[in-house]
């Protein structure tokens, strides 16, 4: 069975490992492998319509290539630039994600302050972001006339998939049914 039969019912998340996940559909159990899985929120009993997603702003983080943007020049007005910046990543990710994953980065301490004081300096990284969140900011960089530099700014894409079991999901690569 292909897990498209399955959109739209109700299912049950029976059980999950790291590398596949059971549904309980109808008093049956069917196991799905999670063939290159990138997010997983499910937990266990959870019961509700499953959908799935090609298109979702979740996806956009794993379906979109990361470009890194530098800024060149400061803007006239911070504050403003700070919220319409906030605001155009927020368009693109309809609140999915916060605005704040793609200005900071734990493993290299680029934290926000860091962001902030970059931006009031007209200098230094600005971000990393999947490819259509760069071109909105690049938009409002231009709008505040404020120079950049990116770095991989093509798009290439790839394509996972996102299913949703209420408001539990996964995206992995491919859901294939498991056969023993």
């Amino acid at each position: 069975m292909n897990i498209t039969n399955i959109e739209n019912k109700t299912v049950q998340v029976d059980n999950y490992q790291a590398t596949f996940l059971t549904l309980k559909i109808d008093d049956q159990l069917f196991r799905f492998d999670l063939v290159d899985k990138k997010e997983f929120n499910l937990k266990k009993g959870t019961r509700g319509q499953l959908i799935i997603y090609e298109i979702h702003p979740l996806l956009i983080d794993h379906n979109e290539n990361i470009v890194t943007t530098f800024i060149n020049s400061k803007p006239l007005y911070i504050d403003k630039f700070v919220a319409d910046f906030e605001n155009a990543i927020n368009e693109i990710t309809e609140g999915w994600r916060n605005w704040k994953n793609y200005v900071q980065d734990r493993n290299i301490n680029f934290t926000v302050d860091t962001f902030l004081n970059n931006v009031k300096n007209g200098t230094g990284k600005l971000m990393e972001a999947p490819f259509s969140i760069t071109q909105k900011v690049i938009k409002v960089c231009n709008n505040h006339n404020v120079a950049t530099k990116t770095f991989g700014n093509e798009l290439k894409q790839d394509n996972f998939k996102l299913i949703f079991i209420a408001d539990n999901y996964v995206i992995a690569k491919e859901f294939r049914q498991h056969n023993n």
